[in-house]
């Protein structure tokens, strides 16, 4: 139960700073006469901290001869823990082998963007990203729990980052998105759409 509480706060905290920057940088990202936006959505694989296929969203805005601003999300899950969790790891806990592991991961991040010519746009920008991690264990001697397994709460990291990247336009109103985020150490690829 408690680490529902605690994705649900991250998902919170999330969703407050998106609101802020949008606040913050309001003239930035409303649309604007000559401007465009774009939706995109991304997948990656994440070299370092997060962990497994990673998913996220970008929306970008941009305006002719003048800087834009884009936003990023991005998430993975990987893993999952069983038994019953316990506060913190036992005091003969060392000793019981490590059977799984669940890492959440999340990261945002924003900066400028900067339309080169009609067919490349290029961005790059910094964030904050944190990842929550459970570990599982077994007790051979059934003294922790009455199957063994038990889980606990390694805690949570976070750190800056930096992400940069480039968008092509395809035809009208496609965008393909290749960029790299030095958090989850990857490169996103996405797809997404212009308006």
């Amino acid at each position: 139960m408690r680490r529902h509480g605690q994705i649900a706060s991250s998902l919170v905290l999330t969703a407050s700073l998106l609101v802020g920057m949008l606040f913050l940088h309001g003239c930035a990202v409303l649309p604007v006469a000559g401007g465009e936006q774009a939706g995109v959505f991304q997948l990656f694989e994440p070299g370092a901290k997060m962990k497994d296929t990673g998913v996220g969203f970008a929306g970008y805005w941009f305006r002719d001869q003048q800087p834009g601003v884009f936003l990023h999300l991005q998430s993975s899950f990987s893993g999952a823990v069983s038994g019953i969790g316990v506060a913190s790891l036992p005091a003969a806990g060392d000793a019981d082998p490590v059977t799984a592991q669940e890492v959440h991961g999340v990261s945002f991040a924003v900066g400028p963007t900067w339309r080169v010519n009609d067919q490349l746009s290029v961005y790059g920008g910094l964030g904050v990203g944190s990842i929550s991690v459970w570990e599982e264990r077994f007790d051979a001697d059934l003294e922790v729990s009455p199957t063994g397994y038990y889980h606990y709460d390694r805690g949570t990291e976070s750190g800056l980052h930096a992400t940069i990247g480039s968008l092509i336009h395809l035809g009208d109103d496609w965008i393909l998105d290749v960029g790299y985020g030095s958090y989850g150490e990857s490169i996103h690829v996405g797809l997404g759409y212009s308006y």
